[in-house]
């Protein structure tokens, strides 16, 4: 039967890498590039909490890098620009973590939307931690104790009415074990093309 629509053949590299997108500016690039992928250093009243955000839709990463670009913090700024960083990531390594998933963001997927508004009403950690709601601000596992590995699912419009974007989705990291998988990538970008940056023009 013919197909009138097909997709991509599901064969190599397409079945043995997932690609994903980041998008920020020049300078978070070259922060990035330098130091690693630190999801402490994301912001914590987020989706899913305290983390190192990425989606597999290269517009919707282009939206966020000139989100980030016309941010305050760079509104006055010169020299910086919009850009795209790809990351191909094994497929197989990536089911070796612990990974949260959702497939639907409707107003009925209770699940999705009690660790969206649990995690977007936290605050960043303080030392010692506050003994409120707010002192879990992130995604944990079973054991109590350590976080998800990684979240994917999708990404809320207005999470207080839990609407969600459509057509979207987001997979973000939390430990260092997910982040190895990034930062093994970055570290051997000038030998391999499974890690690339783009500046956005349009």
């Amino acid at each position: 039967m013919a197909i009138l629509n097909p997709a991509p053949s599901w064969q190599p590299p397409r079945n043995e890498l997932l690609t994903l997108y980041h998008g920020c500016t020049t300078k978070d690039r070259d922060k990035i590039e330098q130091d690693g992928v630190k999801p402490e250093k994301g912001r914590p009243n987020t989706d899913f909490g305290q983390g190192f955000y990425t989606t597999t839709l290269k517009r919707q990463a282009r939206h966020w890098a000139w989100a980030r670009f016309y941010a305050p913090e760079f509104a006055h700024a010169s020299g910086y620009q919009p850009v795209i960083l790809t990351f191909q990531v094994e497929r197989h390594e990536l089911a070796k973590l612990a990974v949260l998933s959702f497939q639907l963001g409707d107003y009925n997927q209770d699940d999705y939307w009690s660790l969206v508004q649990h995690c977007r009403q936290s605050s960043a950690p303080s030392d010692p931690k506050p003994h409120t709601i707010n002192s879990h601000f992130g995604p944990q596992a079973e054991n109590g104790g350590d976080w998800y590995d990684v979240v994917c699912g999708p990404v809320a419009a207005f999470w207080e009415q839990r609407s969600a974007m459509q057509d979207s989705d987001q997979f973000s990291f939390h430990t260092t074990a997910a982040v190895k998988l990034l930062n093994d990538l970055i570290s051997k970008k000038n030998t391999s093309s499974r890690y690339s940056s783009q500046i956005v023009t349009n």
